[in-house]
């Protein structure tokens, strides 16, 4: 008996070993919030009656997703929009979802997963409109922010971004934000006029502006380039300091992974000015998931398509929206293997520019006018450029009124015209070749409020106006919407589908009668 004794303790060692190397090496996904899912009685398996498509068939929501690997737990993105439910003490879950329309209820600020990183994909609501909200400035001494929530510390005030009680407190420490530079600066601008449009309508946004300038100001974010790896654990957790000090000198392979687990390099994904999908490498046996919950492929007017197709067939794991590249839609345009090309082209927006255009000039040529809600900083530019360049082509000035209207609209074309190293190679070499900045926008009347916008088409002729406000709840979109949507000659063009209702309520309601 004493002499299997070691044998059996080496064993037990061993199989400790064992376990630990397998929780490593498993990837766990686990939706925080936000994603929809399907219900006990309706697996996604089942198919849709005469009645509709199940209910967890629904449009695209704000959403934030916990990933576990390789040791590390990163939060993939951190959204908000007016849709999701905030939770309160004396809630149910049952009831708040009742209450959000079947929206799933976000969770409190103190009982979002800790995680050693947060993956920021781009600068729209959906992406990073929970940030101020879970991780922003608490209010000093009673350890609460806005609205009476228990919230965390930011980096820059903290010595210590992991674990109990290392912050200001006793509160917990924000983990590091990595994001694309336009990214973090985009963001701010677009959390900055949500909290204005909800703001000057007498709403609570949940969060204050010195919770967005503690997560977006310095020291909140680790901005990224295109393929610029960061490694996990970060500098200050468990590892060493190896991303600050491949900054200052040159080290080699060895030293710059010195105690990581983990190395997290975004990739350009398209549709948004600095948006990215993430590849996550495991240090041990180089193996790679990719993490792209949004992305476009096509070429559009001040954006390249996403390179997804390089590394997202390829990948161990693919974690994105149903369909994708490995998908059968996603196949059609993925290169053949031996060099052979694919199928299909790239989509072009050509289409789609074509029918947003000929919907706008049908109804200004008839004496009406056309209300597009917009986002703060994102697709809008797409859209600016693209009606900029027919007023421009067209010489529709002296006709037609072209606005765009938002609380943060003369900040977010700023930064905008600073960031063409992020954008298509056309609107650098138009720039490079002296012919004029591209984002110019000689044609549009740039308005900060609605009393702006009021008297820039004042002037009697038909105007068509981009408005802050995709939901069309508050800021100046649902001021004009109050003051045109009476009208059959005006328009409202939605131009984000995730805003429309999903498919499974309008066929419900069709059933319905």
């Amino acid at each position: 008996k004493i002499s299997r004794t070691p044998h059996n303790t080496g064993q037990s060692a061993r199989w400790g070993n064992v376990l630990t190397n397998h929780r490593r090496a498993m990837l766990r996904v686990t939706p925080v919030y936000g994603s929809p899912s399907p219900s006990a009685g309706d697996p996604p398996s089942s198919s849709s009656s005469s009645d509709g498509p199940p209910d967890w068939l629904s449009s695209p929501s704000p959403s934030c997703t916990l990933v576990e690997y390789a040791g590390m737990r990163v939060l993939l993105n951190v959204g908000w929009d007016e849709g999701l439910v905030a939770p309160h003490k004396d809630d149910g879950a049952e009831e708040m979802s009742a209450a959000g329309g079947g929206r799933s209820p976000a969770v409190a600020p103190n009982e979002l997963p800790d995680a050693d990183a947060v993956l920021v994909c781009d600068s729209t609501l959906g992406s990073l409109g929970g940030l101020p909200r879970y991780f922003g400035a608490s209010s000093p001494g009673d350890g609460a922010g806005a609205g009476g929530r228990a919230g965390r510390t930011p980096r820059g005030l903290c010595g210590s971004r992991r674990g109990g009680g290392s912050g200001k407190g006793g509160r917990r420490g924000n983990p590091p934000f990595l994001a694309t530079y336009p990214t973090v600066k985009m963001g701010q601008m677009t959390m900055y006029d949500q909290h204005a449009g909800l703001s000057l309508d007498g709403c609570d946004p949940g969060y204050t502006l010195e919770d967005v300038d503690a997560c977006f100001g310095p020291g909140g974010f680790e901005t990224l380039k295109y393929s610029q790896t960061f490694y996990l654990p970060a500098d200050g957790d468990e590892g060493g300091d190896s991303n600050q000090s491949s900054k200052g000198k040159k080290l080699g392979a060895s030293s710059r992974t010195s105690g990581k687990l983990l190395a997290v390099t975004p990739h350009r994904s398209g549709r948004v000015s600095g948006g990215c999908y993430w590849v996550l490498r495991r240090l041990v046996d180089d193996t790679e998931i990719v993490l792209a919950p949004t992305y476009g492929v096509g070429r559009e007017r001040h954006l390249a398509g996403s390179t997804l197709h390089r590394f997202g067939t390829s990948a161990d794991a693919l974690v994105t929206c149903p369909g994708g590249p490995r998908g059968a839609l996603g196949g059609l345009y993925r290169p053949g293997d031996g060099g052979r090309p694919a199928r299909l082209p790239p989509p072009s927006s050509s289409r789609s520019e074509a029918e947003l255009v000929e919907s706008v000039m049908t109804t200004l040529r008839r004496d009406g006018n056309v209300l597009l809600p917009v986002d703060a900083s994102g697709r809008v530019l797409e859209l600016l450029l693209i009606l900029d360049r027919h007023w421009e082509r067209n010489r529709l000035g002296g006709a037609y009124n072209l606005v765009w209207v938002g609380p943060m609209a003369h900040n977010t074309v700023e930064f905008a015209r600073s960031q063409l190293e992020w954008m298509a190679a056309p609107l650098g070499a138009q720039f490079d070749g002296q012919r004029g900045h591209p984002l110019a926008l000689r044609n549009v009347t740039i308005c900060s409020c609605s009393s702006e916008a009021e008297r820039a088409v004042g002037d009697g002729n038909p105007s068509c106006v981009l408005a802050s406000g995709t939901a069309l709840d508050h800021g100046p979109a649902r001021d004009l919407l109050l003051r045109w949507g009476s009208n059959p000659d005006n328009l409202v063009l939605l131009t984000d589908s995730t805003g429309c209702p999903p498919r499974g309520d309008v066929w419900s309601g069709r059933a319905r009668g």
